[in-house]
């Protein structure tokens, strides 16, 4: 095994990384969305026409969807990578006392 434990803590690393990054990118677009998904929307389908109705109501659809769900997506995401941070460190404490307690069922008594 060549690396040591030092090489698998830093491919770790990453991952925490990376998903806060995600999450502050969806975040962002979430929020652009909010913002600008009226105006985007007015701007694109200029023509009102009736052939147009039902891709206005498809594209209005999608952009509702969007508008709901990636702003909240984007806080779990950065959430969940400020947890795998302070798990990732709880774990390689260099004293035991720094470790999570585990908590196992009592024995059922009979």
């Amino acid at each position: 095994m060549s690396g040591g434990a030092g090489a698998v803590r830093d491919h770790d690393d990453r991952m925490p990384r990376a998903t806060m990054w995600w999450g502050v990118a969806l975040l962002v677009g979430g929020g652009a969305l909010i913002v600008l998904a009226p105006t985007i929307l007015n701007l694109l389908v200029t023509p009102n026409t009736e052939s147009w109705q039902s891709a206005v109501w498809v594209l209005d659809t999608v952009l509702s969807v969007l508008r709901v769900v990636l702003p909240p997506l984007g806080a779990a995401l950065i959430a969940a990578s400020l947890v795998m941070r302070y798990v990732d460190r709880r774990l390689a404490g260099p004293r035991g006392d720094d470790r999570p307690r585990r908590w196992y069922f009592p024995p059922s008594p009979e």
